[in-house]
């Protein structure tokens, strides 16, 4: 087998297994933010569809009813932040976005319906 095959599945098998972490109730948030300074708190419920921070503290994901919407690693789209732990710090629901603060003073932006991750500054 080729080495990029090789690869190639082993990344598709660790993304699915990665998928596949069950979501607990009782780090699900109604509010409409998460302080990882302030709560253990892992995730946001908002209009039936979860936003959940995986055990990396990098990758976000979208579930509705248990199934997967999307899935982003902001540390990978936006980058290692300058200061602080390349980890998310910070989660904010707004109506058609995540505000997500990262490292101690970067911020990024996903949108809801498709998961696009933007770096913001």
């Amino acid at each position: 087998m080729k080495p990029f095959l090789k690869l190639s599945m082993l990344t598709f098998f660790v993304t699915q297994t990665g998928i596949s972490e069950k979501l607990n109730d009782a780090l699900i948030s109604k509010n409409s933010e998460i302080n990882f300074a302030k709560t253990q708190k892992r995730g946001i419920k908002k209009n039936n569809i979860i936003y959940y921070v995986e055990n990396d503290l990098q990758t976000i994901s979208a579930y509705k009813r248990s199934k997967l919407k999307w899935q982003t690693n902001v540390i990978s789209v936006c980058g290692k932040p300058k200061v602080g732990e390349p980890q998310i710090r910070y989660v904010g629901y707004n109506t058609d976005k995540l505000l997500i603060v990262i490292g101690k003073h970067n911020f990024a932006e996903i949108d809801i319906n498709s998961g696009i991750t933007k770096f913001i500054g």
